[in-house]
């Protein structure tokens, strides 16, 4: 195994659990992309071993002690697909079987809808053992196709979906999410289909919709207007700007046998769309508002005004459901915002918050790994 040397001030993160060595982190030349490698601290003690990486991330971490790096994988995609069987609520098809640092295979990610598994690479470093993680997922209970969803600029610098193992990728899939049915574009959806993320707090809100009017602003293909609906809200606006995730939507609502004419959808900039009357129920989970650190104060600005406008929907004693995925900004940063926002159209207190479900774990000591924000928020009388 060839060996690498890093510097004094990198050992104690990776003692502390950290998945990745940056480059400023090296004292030696490193390998080409996917070579294992140990890591030896100034006086030349192993630290730990890795793959190395192209980028600012030069090695990713997979344990202290080196070992055979497909026995590696096999061993833990099915450690975590066995782990998922605990965590998954019942009626449940879709779910992340992979979750990057978070079930020790830093810089992979697979998500499962029904028979399919769709990998993404975030590390070049596994390109090597692209055929290693396609065996492995293969040979997971129910999994019949695996495909591996492309879009990583700086790993494959490609877009669509890739076949790699079992029959041909359906255009289309049907999935259920606690009993509740939803259409699946794996070739073209965000992510790698859903917003699979997104499940455990779509099921807290259809909990507060019972015969309340609601109001989904960024809804994608209607997620949380479905549990919504499904769970007896009065009326669901649906607002999105892509009139084709509007229509998945609407088909959403037929699938789960919910009657279309009875609720709204609107094509429409839900930074821009305004409702005719406050609801006692707002969605307000907007895309990523931060790609950079000269943009975290824009996006901090940015939810602040969206939490204004989405506040003032809401009407009083109503329910705000607001999200975020930047993961620049923490969970403090990110309700400070929040709170600043809300300050300019009520008075309102916290009902809950929380961070990713339970099929996305992330390293102790990787806080990088952190990126979904979710609060529940209550409007109280004035």
């Amino acid at each position: 195994m060839k060996r690498l040397a890093i510097t004094a001030d990198t050992v104690g993160p990776i003692a502390r659990g950290h998945p990745w060595v940056y480059r400023d982190g090296l004292t030696s030349e490193s390998w080409p992309a996917g070579t294992p490698v140990q890591l030896r601290d100034p006086r030349n003690r192993p630290v730990a071993f890795g793959l190395t990486d192209d980028g600012p991330v030069a090695v990713r971490i997979l344990g202290r002690h080196p070992e055979d790096v497909p026995k590696l994988i096999r061993r833990r995609v099915h450690t975590a697909a066995q782990r998922r069987a605990r965590l998954i609520p019942s009626q449940t098809t879709a779910w992340r079987v992979v979750n990057g640092a978070g079930d020790g295979l830093p810089g992979v990610v697979v998500d499962r809808y029904g028979p399919l598994a769709v990998l993404r690479l975030y590390g070049a470093c596994w390109i090597a053992y692209l055929d290693d993680l396609v065996e492995a997922l293969h040979g997971l209970s129910g999994v019949t196709i695996v495909a591996r969803r492309l879009g990583v600029r700086r790993v494959d610098g490609d877009s669509g979906l890739d076949h790699l193992a079992g029959p041909a990728i359906p255009d289309t899939l049907v999935v259920e999410e606690a009993g509740l049915r939803f259409l699946v574009r794996p070739a073209v959806g965000q992510k790698t289909g859903l917003f699979i993320d997104q499940r455990e707090h779509r099921m807290r809100v259809g909990r507060c919709a019972s015969g309340t009017e609601v109001i989904n602003l960024f809804a994608y293909t209607g997620g949380f207007s479905v549990h919504a609906a499904a769970a007896g809200a009065s009326r669901v606006t649906t607002v999105d700007i892509a009139p084709d995730a509007v229509a998945d939507a609407k088909e959403n609502f037929r699938l789960n046998g919910i009657p279309v004419d009875r609720h709204v959808f609107a094509v429409a900039d839900a930074f821009a769309w305004k409702p005719h009357h406050p609801a006692g129920l707002v969605v307000c989970d907007p895309p990523n508002l931060s790609t950079g650190r000269k943009s975290d104060q824009r996006a901090r600005s940015a939810y602040r005004d969206l939490a204004t406008e989405a506040g003032r929907m809401t009407a009083e004693d109503g329910i705000l459901a607001t999200a975020s995925c930047t993961a620049r900004l923490s969970m403090e940063r990110w309700t400070e915002s929040v709170a600043e926002g809300l300050r300019k159209c009520g008075r309102w207190s916290w009902l809950w918050r929380a961070g990713e479900p339970p099929d996305h774990p992330v390293a102790q000591a990787h806080p990088e790994g952190r990126y979904l924000k979710f609060a529940l928020a209550a409007r109280l009388p004035s």
